[in-house]
């Protein structure tokens, strides 16, 4: 399709005499044009890439406070080689050309953003779009930019007052916004104010806005071949550790401030000084149904059996369309991740130029950002333990079947008799509890099958034994509310990040009257020094249990600790009998009668309403099919989770993970002489920068596994320094064939630091239940690490090549291949370990995942774009004059050194291999209309450790708008996002052409009407 609309405009181009008049080429140019509206961005966007020595793409505001699209990264999706990820409908994350190395700048300086304080790749959710002028991408290095990144560079540019127009400027923006499913009152308001005069000038912008995005999730959790952790059947298949389907709605409360103050303090000095805010409160609240096998070891392999499947064609690996389920562990679950992040940039710059050769620049940048993301959790469990054979329960003790849940006595007390499983009573009063009466009580039979285009669940309707008697089906206890209780209420995977950042460079630069050696026009050269550092805490909260409970002793005979014993799972089959710590009685043995010791049990028995707020769950959306309704508990109930768990439990208690607990400071020295060139048609730059990097990490270093929990203890720290220099040359060369036709090549060396937790991060170790024959153990199942100070970052020698053909003030062509030779990366890798289980046994081997240096990458292609005006190429052609199109296509194949289960090597993750956009638009004096499409096809998600990849299916989204201009200073417009409510498929690839369904994502369908106004 965008081929044909190329060749469809080149003639037009070339038949037609009547092309508007092109605007002279120069630096004041976007001063001038005073079109406003989707075309008078595209005039802004074709300037900035016609003018540029380097290649780049640009987004510009239509008008104040309006970018193209709802959010920045929307709107960068729409540029060639650009690929973004989407977060609940919203686009968050972005790639260039492939690779998610990427610089964020903020005005031409590093920017520190919350979203993103140790990663490479642009977080962009907490930006404000309306905060923002224009958006640069740069795909070749500017020798004068402060970083390049590996496949480019994000240059988020926001206004200034001596952009603005002399005297007082306002302009202000309102809109509500609603959600097909969701339907909450969402609002968005911004404004900028600006005052200025000849030698002063003071800016003030803000936004602020709050939304409520629907996501609907179906699919497995947790993928691994039924051989490991002790499958034994003969072929291999994907046996998932558990199936989900929830549905999701993320709250979004913004908040951006930019000011901006200028002045001209005389003698060709320049004062500006400017800080920007950004604020994001995120609460993430999903509510679903889990099925599994309980994470117990001895199940995999067993728990799952393929009814219908096809051979992989990969060694004995079958691909499986339909499973039969021996459904251990049915729940609701409610997990709320709250997440409040914040930043704060500021710029001082003395610039220098009065009119003469030389002209300079001086800046300080001050940054610093911090984010607190806490996770609130609970599943209401609908299994009443009770013992059958071939069933996980509580009830583990051979010699007695009734023997499950024990609780002292001021527990017991709170109970009917009738709950109690047996009439013993331990040596201080303690009871034997039935933890769920009216649960299911043998395992239901369930069917799953994935041949068609979404997961369809079956057998449901089948009597099964249980507390509500003889005939009740699972959909009945699903049904009924009090069939459920709190298998464990927990908060982990917490952390807080903290990071600074500070900067200075000086920049001097000279313009020669006569050319320099017969062809430089102009040299360039300065010296900047930044240091940024991040300090990452890794935490679960843990509460204290059983203090001060009379007659309570630990196993040894010796009274519990005065502070209790911490637990990290609030959990109705976690028994407090660890060496570390334990609390119990003693309690007579079923056979000998003799006092033994029996542990009590966390969490005691509690309805799924005990403390909190109830939902009846009756929409999962259109990515599942043949699932009952079944309560959850309301995930506002955990909007303040520390708050929840110290109202249930007494307590909460911050406990590191060592193994994602660090700190990193990376602080580079780097100088750069640049020179632009021009010898007839000829021009250019080039340069190059030298950066030192320095690097101090400290990493936690992982003991033990804590008690009661699944984290390790912290047994000291491990500090490494290390130092590498970088010599980065630069080329960019633009030859006018004429005052339309351009052709560019460019050449460049580029380094970008690792994602810090590459560098800081530690050993992490997995553990899950033993099973039958380890009863009560955790058993390690696995480790990660995800650190080493000793990785090289990120190295690549980048050429481009492009053909551009202007043809109007709006309108071009552009052919453009480039290649991206990986010379030095990070990829992930496998090895083994053997570690220490829960009872001080040392593990079987298990696998490792750690990052590894990765080299030989590549990242090659074209992109093919087309901005088009109707108007510059038939300006008398009446009602069509107002139309045009923005349309490219990008092809990006890639790979790197991991290898697929089918022996190819696999492409750099995130990297889809084709994308296309298409817009279509129309603007007259009134109205405006806008329909943008983008597709990329599929995307490597991750790799399962058996070397099977995970890809993302190819997606398309359509967005539209349409404005009115009501009078000259007011607008009012209607948004429609993702209005064919795109979903997102993703899939096991096993050989080409033997795929497998994982999971599925669902978007919901978006819409806003607003107002614009200015004056």
């Amino acid at each position: 399709m965008t081929l044909a609309l190329l060749a469809g405009a080149s003639s037009m181009a070339l038949t037609t005499g009547a092309w508007a008049q092109s605007a002279p080429d120069g630096p004041s140019q976007v001063e001038e044009v005073v079109v406003t509206g989707i075309r008078g961005s595209q005039i802004r966007s074709v300037d900035v890439k016609r003018r540029e020595a380097s290649i780049v793409d640009a987004i510009s505001s239509e008008d104040i406070g309006k970018l193209p699209d709802v959010t920045i990264v929307d709107a960068l999706q729409r540029i060639s080689g650009v690929q973004i990820q989407r977060d609940a409908g919203e686009g968050k994350t972005v790639n260039i050309r492939g690779l998610k190395q990427v610089i964020t700048l903020l005005n031409g300086e590093q920017y520190l953003s919350a979203g993103n304080m140790g990663e490479a790749q642009p977080n962009l959710l907490d930006v404000p779009s309306q905060l923002m002028n224009q958006v640069l991408v740069y795909k070749s290095t500017n020798p004068l930019n402060a970083l390049s990144g590996i496949s480019g560079t994000i240059d988020l540019r926001t206004r200034r007052p001596f952009q603005m127009a002399e005297g007082f400027t306002l302009a202000a923006g309102a809109e509500g916004q609603r959600g097909e499913r969701t339907k909450e009152n969402d609002y968005l308001f911004n404004g900028v104010a600006s005052w200025r005069n000849e030698r002063v000038g003071l800016m003030v912008s803000g936004a602020a806005s709050k939304s409520n995005l629907g996501n609907n999730y179906s699919g497995t959790v947790g993928l691994s071949g039924n051989n490991d952790w002790g499958g034994s059947a003969p072929t291999n298949f994907i046996s998932p550790h558990g199936y989900e389907s929830f549905n999701r709605v993320v709250e979004r409360k913004r908040v951006g401030i930019n000011v901006a103050f200028e002045a001209d303090l005389g003698e060709g000095f320049t004062l500006l000084a400017e800080g920007f805010y950004a604020k994001l409160d995120e609460y993430n609240r999903a509510v679903g149904i889990n099925i599994s096998n309980r994470w117990d070891g001895g199940a995999f392999g067993v728990w799952t059996k393929p009814t219908v499947s096809t051979p992989a064609g990969v060694g004995n690996w079958r691909a499986v369309d339909e499973y039969d389920i021996d459904a251990w562990w049915i729940n609701s679950f409610t997990v709320n991740r709250v997440t409040k992040s914040e930043s704060k940039n500021y710029n001082l710059e003395l610039k220098y130029d009065n009119g003469g050769k030389f002209t300079s620049e001086v800046r300080a940048i001050r940054a610093d950002g911090n984010k607190l993301s806490m996770n609130g959790q609970a599943q209401g469990d609908l299994s009443n333990w009770q013992y059958a054979p071939g069933r996980f329960n509580l009830f583990r003790n051979a010699q007695d079947r009734t023997r499950g849940p024990f609780y002292p006595t001021a527990i017991c007390s709170q109970y009917p008799a009738a709950q109690r499983t047996n009439p013993v009573v331990g040596s201080a009063g303690g009871c034997y509890l039935n933890p769920n009466p009216a649960g299911y009580g043998q395992n239901p039979q369930l069917h799953y099958n994935i041949s068609g285009n979404h997961p369809v669940w079956s057998g449901f309707d089948t009597p099964i034994s249980g507390g509500l008697g003889a005939g009740k089906t699972l959909r009945d206890y699903m049904a009924n509310k009090d069939s459920y209780a709190i298998g464990a209420f927990s908060s982990e995977g917490n952390n807080e990040v903290d990071s600074d950042m500070n900067v200075f460079r000086a920049d001097g630069h000279y313009k020669f009257d006569d050319k320099f050696l017969g062809f430089i026009t102009k040299v360039d050269a300065g010296v900047r020094q930044s240091d940024r550092s991040i300090s990452v805490e890794q935490f679960h909260l843990f509460s204290a249990f059983y203090a001060g409970t009379p007659g309570a002793v630990q196993k040894n005979g010796t009274p519990v600790p005065a502070g209790g014993c911490l637990a990290q799972w609030k959990a109705i089959d976690v028994a407090m009998d660890n060496t570390q710590c334990s609390a119990g009685e003693m309690v007579p043995n079923p056979i000998t009668g003799v006092l033994e010791f029996q542990p009590y049990t966390v969490n005691r028995p509690t309805k799924l309403s005990t403390y909190n707020n109830v939902v009846l769950v009756d929409d999962l959306g259109g990515i599942t099919s043949g699932m009952p309704n079944f309560w959850a508990i309301d995930p506002r109930d955990f909007d303040d989770v520390k708050s929840f768990q110290e109202k249930v439990f007494g307590g909460a208690v911050r406990v590191q993970v060592p193994g994602q607990t660090y700190d990193v400071d990376l602080k580079e020295q780097s100088a750069f002489g640049a020179a632009s060139f021009e010898a007839g048609a000829l021009s250019g730059n080039f340069g190059l920068r030298v950066i030192q990097t320095e690097l101090l990490v400290k990493q936690n270093n992982t003991g033990d596994t804590l008690a009661y929990g699944d984290t390790n203890a912290d047994v000291g720290d491990t500090v490494s320094r290390r130092k590498y220099t970088d010599w980065l040359p630069s080329l960019n060369a633009v030859y006018d064939v004429n005052d339309h036709l351009k052709l560019r090549f460019a050449y460049s060396k580029t380094m970008q630091p690792l994602d810090l937790s590459n560098y800081g991060g530690g050993l992490s170790i997995f553990t899950a239940d033993c099973g039958a024959v380890k009863p009560g153990v955790r058993c390690v199942t696995g480790a990660s690490s995800s650190g080493n100070p000793n990785l090289d970052p990120w190295r690549s020698t980048n050429f481009d090549g492009a053909i551009e053909y202007y043809f109007g003030a709006a309108s071009m062509l552009n052919l453009s291949a480039f290649k991206l030779k990986i010379d030095s990366f990070v990829t992930n890798g496998t090895t083994t370990g053997r570690f220490t289980n829960g009872d001080g046994s040392l593990s079987n081997p298990v696998n490792v995942t750690l990052p590894v240096q990765g080299d030989a990458g590549s990242v090659k292609g074209l992109e093919v774009g087309a901005k088009i005006a109707v108007s510059d190429v038939f300006p008398d052609a009446g009602f069509f004059s107002n139309f045009g199109v923005d349309t490219n296509y990008t092809y990006s194949p890639s790979h790197e050194s991991r290898i697929g289960l089918d022996g190819t090597r696999l492409p750099f993750v995130d990297n889809s291999k084709h994308q296309y956009n298409l817009i279509g638009w129309y603007q007259d004096d009134k109205l405006q209309a806008r329909v943008a499409y983008n597709y990329r096809t599929a995307r490597l998600s991750e790799v399962m450790s058996n070397n099977i990849p995970i890809y993302q299916g190819s997606t398309g989204y359509v967005d539209v708008n349409v404005s009115y201009n009501v009078r000259d200073n007011i607008t009012v417009y209607v948004n429609g996002s993702n209005v064919t409510g795109e979903i997102e498929d993703y899939y096991a690839r096993f050989a080409k052409g033997s795929t497998q369904y994982i999971k599925q994502n669902e978007f919901e369908p978006r819409y806003t009407l607003g107002i614009r106004a200015k004056w």
